[in-house]
């Protein structure tokens, strides 16, 4: 018996299992994932690290700020670099064309009144500060320059050696059903025959999710979404490079004296499969590069490789909360579509309030909530997401 099952041991999972324990260090958590901290994780695999509060909804901008102060803590208090999550703050640029003006202009607004730093750049202006960008056919562009990135890898780790050394419980195994007693959920049934009963149970199986939510008939809109990231070197280097993106999809920063990123289709068949299209970067990436980048020269790749994002295939935000009316215990943080990593910090201290104190205190995601798919009301973003 324990108090808490979480499935699912990447970022979120590991980071509601931590808040978890900050919030109530007597608590009894398990997190049960069939291969922990494997590099073939959504973790591990489909996270450039990066951490932005541009966006229009208040509470992803909300969580941004949270988790970002969260990264910044970590490495400020870190006792060796084996502690670090080396997050580096050189900004994010967001471009668009003529006709985004207007889009970025009211999505502004928001960011302002929730406190960010942003500011509406020119073209002139934007090729002034940013010499290697082309600027001819933009609009305006939006900085934010106490955005940045982090290392996924690390944060996981970290995280998961938080979690450890607060008692956290962590299982090998697989969840591949559930028993339910009346509006409830009372045990996790596993692969190896075990079955563990709890009070709550967290669903973090990030492209998994919607597998895990069907165990207790939870119709959850979230689908694995291959995506490629590529790590590449040019004629010239810009360390000092924000992370660059469009509304195309193309996502580029700075990594050293390399860059890293890609250029991510949303309209693609959604699937386990993380099978890397060794093309893609000489077919879609390099010449996207190179148009809108021509300050780098040509681009040179160094490697590649495949991950899944979860994606939210009804409205692109994340879905957290209870499934009320239904399974009051059963609790979703999944379906981030591509901002899990640097929201993870926000949803796990969100998920562990919901279960300690009955209610959010820190960030109120109540629109985040289920209701919504069951009321057929999206809230999407608006822009670049």
């Amino acid at each position: 018996m324990t108090d808490v099952v979480i499935v699912g041991a990447g970022a979120i999972g590991a980071s509601v299992a931590l808040f978890c324990k900050r919030l109530d260090p007597g608590l009894d958590v398990t997190v049960i994932d069939r291969a922990p901290s494997d590099d073939f994780s959504s973790t591990a695999r489909s996270g450039s690290g990066g951490a932005r509060r541009l966006f229009c909804c208040p509470e992803n901008i909300a969580m941004s700020a949270y988790s970002i102060g969260f990264f910044k803590q970590l490495d400020a208090t870190a006792q060796s670099e084996l502690e670090r999550v080396d997050w580096c703050e050189r900004g994010y640029l967001f471009i668009v064309p003529p006709e985004g003006i207007a889009l970025l202009e009211s999505n502004h607004k928001t960011q302002r009144r929730m406190g960010a730093n942003v500011e509406l750049l020119s073209p002139r202006e934007t090729a002034r500060r940013f010499p290697m960008l082309r600027t001819d056919d933009l609009g305006a562009a939006a900085w934010s320059p106490e955005d940045g990135w982090f290392d996924p890898r690390k944060y996981l780790r970290v995280i998961t050696h938080l979690a450890q050394q607060a008692g956290v419980r962590f299982v090998t195994d697989a969840v591949c059903g559930f028993d339910r007693q009346g509006g409830r959920v009372v045990a996790a049934r596993l692969s190896s025959g075990n079955a563990v009963r709890a009070e709550y149970f967290v669903n973090c199986a990030g492209p998994w999710a919607g597998s895990v939510s069907a165990l207790v008939d939870m119709p959850l809109p979230v689908n694995p979404m291959r995506r490629f990231e590529h790590v590449f070197t040019a004629d010239t280097a810009h360390p000092q490079m924000p992370y660059v993106k469009d509304l195309a999809g193309l996502a580029i920063r700075s990594a050293g004296n390399a860059y890293s990123g890609g250029l991510v289709k949303t309209h693609v068949s959604r699937g386990f499969s993380q099978t890397l299209d060794e093309s893609w970067f000489d077919s879609a990436v390099r010449p996207a590069v190179e148009w809108r980048f021509p300050g780098l020269g040509r681009p040179r790749l160094t490697r590649s490789w495949a991950g899944l994002y979860e994606q939210n295939d009804f409205d692109g935000n994340a879905i957290i909360g209870r499934w009320s009316g239904r399974c009051e215990n059963f609790i979703v943080a999944a379906g981030f579509s591509g901002h899990g990593l640097m929201h993870a910090p926000a949803a796990g201290l969100a998920v562990a309030e919901l279960i300690v104190k009955g209610r959010y205190e820190t960030l109120d995601l109540t629109s985040f909530g289920y209701a919504r798919v069951q009321r057929e009301e999206p809230y999407r973003e608006r822009g670049i997401i």
